[in-house]
């Protein structure tokens, strides 16, 4: 019977998706860290809001896996960047999405050694 204790109570745990929302992360901290004239503070906030906007449109594009990494290394310094946190969600889609694509140059050499 206490063999299937640890079933029973891991069916119980109510079901929560992991990384739906998006991360949120304190940009004003961040940009008076990266600068400290108010011109560079402004465009610094510019650029992460613009960011965050773009995570928020591509959000469910992203793997789930790669949203966890990307949160822990957008925010590895301090306060985060969604600057950071999208280019590595973007470069994490972009890889596994390469990695799935046939390769287009060894398709084409094969054709051609096959007509020769």
């Amino acid at each position: 019977m206490l063999m299937h204790l640890p079933i029973v109570i891991a069916a119980a745990l109510p079901v929560s998706p992991v990384a739906d929302n998006v991360l949120r992360l304190d940009v004003a901290r961040e940009c008076r860290t990266e600068t400290e004239d108010q011109a560079g503070r402004q465009h610094c906030t510019e650029e992460e809001n613009q960011a965050l906007q773009q995570i928020k449109k591509e959000w469910q594009t992203f793997n789930a896996a790669d949203r966890r990494f990307c949160e822990k290394q957008a925010t590895m310094g301090g306060a985060g960047s969604y600057v950071e946190f999208v280019t590595c969600l973007e470069m994490a889609r972009d890889t596994r999405n390469n990695q799935n694509a046939p390769n287009q140059d060894t398709q084409h050499q094969g054709s051609r050694r096959a007509r020769k």
